[in-house]
């Protein structure tokens, strides 16, 4: 790809002109010039990114062992804005082709290492294979050298390491050997995402008016011990605020010298438009459209240098640059192919963006960087708010066919046609995009998880899809795990064995008691329930110390300052500062759980074809001569094919999880509500290797089935009107946070506008049926069955995984092999 010119000598950047020089007086380039080159550079760096090693850059962990060094004296949240600052006034910068400049770390591709969080993940990994979103990651000696110092040097510093000590001296408790066994993974150890921060009033504001607000409210306070914690936070908030427009600046530095030593004279106008706009913004607000998605990606830039992690979400980023595009629009002639180019530039800025934090963290999402953007929804007013961007951004996914960013429609009656048409074009390229979740059910969601913080119906209406599949209110909810993962089959296979785990050969659940001592069917479920509650008594309250392990340790001054609530409150997000909170567990494998309930029901206690016992000698040896109650376990009654008593079972088990999860007690941010959220990421295939045999027939250590109310793959027999008619009774969708659906169609299916009305009508009947989220793979086995005999040829394949999409050929065998194995519906 073309050179990064800011990198020539291979240093940062200083932000200052080379001396003598200045910017030549260069005459504009014309919309359609900038457009041209717009649409040239995104698809040059669209291909360098399919094929690109991604690579370590260690120039943040220089950073870091400075600052801890520099400021440890300072309050955390002020150490960790200095050390933020110290970052973005030294890391390399570089431009390359992109008139939309700035990147995460030093280099294409890169990826930081984050050993505050945990620091184990290194030590233990630092010669095995690393993958992330866009395939291997290339680390050198010399980076090995310094990744190990870092992790030496947080080994007892990390949140990580700080929840468990404590953990230990509060509940003598060590999750460990839960852990390992599949039993949760614990959330504590990865950075996450900011969920959605608000964007809008800060592009529209521009810092320089925020910071101006910090200062007179941190000069207004008086200093006492009830202000002592405000006045740290806005130190911090200032400190943020300030670096981030000084990396700004740095980038106008570069590019006007770039643009002094040129030639070309059309690149020379290029660089020092460039230039102005980064004096511009993110300081003050945008003045025409181009300017208005720099701002936003500077914004989004610095929360992803201060914490990059799975889930920081555009949200409504269509409407809230809708009035830039507009206004862009009616004074300057902005055409509709202009802004799609402009727009594609700031796709391959997103689909740049990894990160790698150890091999289970890379298993459980498969790179997955949560960029969800969401498109329809309702207005203040409850009206259709879908903006004449949410239509460009189809566009240019059309086009563009990128993982990252994932787009998503909230769905409402009073949706256009032709939108949705649009919407179900892109779903033809088999991107697996958009995803489609519930508008009347999502604000019917939030208005209950919030109630007690006096959620309006305004905030309500103005939803958002957070990371995968998460919903909060958009620019006003803090995105941050309690427990982090839990496995209900996992619940069942100790339920099968008096707590005790096969896998590693330690009692780590509840003793419920000998199973083929229980004469009844409600005397087993009983075992299952207790081994659930047995686990969030355990886990939930680590969850607990694992939030103020994290406070302690990594409180974020830049995302803070961007949640609505935090400046208002004077408090950080592990504070309580954010008017919201998504506050979540992530439940994984309800379906395996309940299929293998409802196997033991059927054949054990029903039909009494099988004995516990012998279920059990079965299980027990992965079916290995036992293929003949293998084959009975499969063909017993199974979720997804519209069996009343299935269904009430698999709700049944939703219900048994909520229960207990609420029954624990815990609530670390008070009147928060702590919640489960229902999905699966790659988690399925993660806990799948940590769990053994189960009555459904599934074998030791295969993949446990994606999504929260998707079936079991080639278990859903009867059609798609039934498959969805299970899949709305699963769970209670507005008491759980998220549920998750996968459907997969062959691509004449959906061809044409039969297929497409099709399509739509199934949503429709789905959504009126209270279902929550829904998704489509477009695509045939035989063509991901190709792409595994032949990758290299199949490099640009995407699918949908589970809140996400992927390339299908850097994906874990075990989840490409589930995708082939999910039925493929007709219409």
């Amino acid at each position: 790809m073309g050179t990064s010119e800011g990198q020539m000598q291979g240093q940062p950047f200083s932000g200052t002109a080379m001396p003598g020089e200045s910017v030549r007086d260069c005459p504009p380039l014309s919309r359609e010039v900038q457009k041209e080159r717009c649409l040239a550079a995104a698809a040059e760096m669209k291909e360098f990114l399919l094929t690109a090693p991604q690579t370590v850059d260690t120039q943040r962990l220089v950073y870091l062992l400075e600052a801890y060094k520099e400021f440890d004296s300072e309050p955390t949240i002020v150490l960790r804005a200095q050390f933020f600052a110290k970052l973005l006034h030294n890391k390399t910068i570089f431009i390359d082709q992109n008139p939309l400049v700035g990147t995460v770390t030093g280099q294409h591709a890169g990826v930081y290492v984050y050993p505050e969080w945990d620091s184990q993940w290194i030590l233990k990994e630092m010669n095995q294979a690393m993958m992330s979103h866009l395939g291997e990651v290339n680390i050198s000696p010399e980076e090995q050298k310094l990744m190990t110092e870092a992790a030496k040097f947080f080994k007892t510093r990390s949140a990580t390491c700080k929840a468990r000590a404590l953990s230990r001296q509060m509940h003598d408790y060590d999750p460990a050997d839960d852990i390992k066994a599949g039993l949760f993974w614990d959330g504590t150890t990865v950075t996450v995402g900011s969920g959605n921060v608000d964007y809008a009033t800060f592009i529209d504001k521009g810092l320089a008016a925020v910071i101006a607000e910090v200062e007179a409210k941190l000069r207004s306070l008086p200093v006492t011990v009830e202000t002592s914690s405000r006045i740290d936070f806005y130190r911090a908030s200032l400190i943020a605020m300030r670096a981030l427009v000084h990396l700004a600046h740095r980038y106008a530095a570069l590019a006007e010298s770039l643009a002094a030593r040129e030639t070309d004279p059309v690149r020379a106008a290029e660089l020092a438009e460039i230039a102005a706009v980064c004096r511009h913004v993110p300081e003050h607000p945008p003045r025409n459209f181009r300017e208005s998605l720099q701002a936003w990606w500077f914004l989004h830039l610095g929360i992803q240098i201060e914490q990059a992690g799975c889930g920081s979400s555009p949200g409504r980023l269509g409407q809230f640059l809708e009035p830039y595009y507009q206004k862009d629009k009616r004074d300057n002639g902005l055409t509709r192919e202009q802004a799609i180019a402009w727009l594609k530039c700031l796709f391959v800025k997103i689909l740049e963006f990894g990160y790698y934090q150890g091999l289970s963290y890379a298993r459980i999402v498969s790179g997955h960087t949560g960029h969800t953007i969401s498109l329809g929804g309702l207005d203040a007013a409850g009206m259709d708010a879908t903006a004449e961007l949410d239509y460009l951004l189809l566009d240019t996914q059309i086009d563009m066919r990128n993982i990252q960013p994932t787009l998503t429609v909230l769905y409402h009656d009073r949706l256009k046609e032709d939108f949705l048409l649009k919407a179900v074009e892109l779903e033809r390229t088999g991107l697996g995009q958009p995803q489609w979740l519930n508008n009347r059910v999502v604000m019917e969601r939030l208005l209950t998880r919030h109630a007690a913080c006096g959620i309006t119906l305004k905030d309500a209406r103005n939803c958002a899809n957070l990371s995968c599949v998460g919903t909060g209110v958009a620019g006003k909810t803090a995105f941050i795990r309690e427990v982090g993962t839990f496995n209900l089959a996992k619940m069942v296979e100790l339920a099968l064995n008096d707590g005790f785990d096969p896998m590693t050969e330690k009692h780590v659940g509840a003793a419920t008691g000998d199973p083929e001592a229980m004469a009844a069917f409600e005397d087993f479920y009983a075992a299952f329930e207790a081994q659930i509650g047995h686990l969030f008594r355990k886990a939930r309250p680590y969850g607990s110390i694992s939030n103020k392990a994290l406070g302690d340790t990594v409180p974020g001054p830049l995302r803070s300052t961007m949640y609505g609530g935090c400046l208002e409150s004077g408090r950080h997000e592990y504070e309580g500062g954010p008017r919201y909170y998504l506050y979540y567990s992530i439940s994984t494998a309800g379906i395996d759980a309940a299929n293998a309930l409802a196997a033991v029901k059927h054949l054990v206690y029903d039909t009494k074809a099988l004995t516990m016992a012998r279920l059990r000698q079965a299980l027990a040896a992965d079916f290995q001569g036992f293929e003949e109650i293998r084959q009975l376990c499969l063909g017993a009654p199974k979720h997804g094919n519209g069996d009343p008593d299935v269904d009430r079972l698999v709700r049944r088990v939703y219900d048994s999880s909520m229960n207990q999860y609420q029954a624990s007690g815990e609530s670390f941010y008070g009147k928060h509500m702590a919640n489960i959220e229902a999905y699966s990421l790659s988690i399925h295939n993660y806990f799948g290797m940590l769990t053994g045999a189960l009555p459904s027939g599934r074998s030791k250590g295969t993949p446990l089935t994606d999504g929260s109310v998707s079936a079991t793959p080639g278990t859903d027999k009867q059609g798609p009107m039934a498959l969805i008619g299970s899949a709305a009774k699963a769970l209670d969708t507005v008491r759980y946070g998220s549920n998750h659906f996968n459907m997969k169609f062959h691509p004449a299916s959906v061809a044409g506008m039969a297929g497409a009305r099709k399509l739509l009508s199934l949503i429709k009947a789905y959504m009126d049926m209270d279902g929550s989220h829904i998704q489509f793979n477009v695509v045939g086995s035989d063509t991901l069955r190709a792409a595994q005999a032949q990758p290299e040829d199949h490099k640009g394949l995407t699918v949908r995984v589970a809140g996400f999409s992927a390339y299908y050929t850097r994906l874990h065998k075990g989840v490409q092999d589930e995708i082939i194995a999910r039925t493929e519906h007709a219409m």
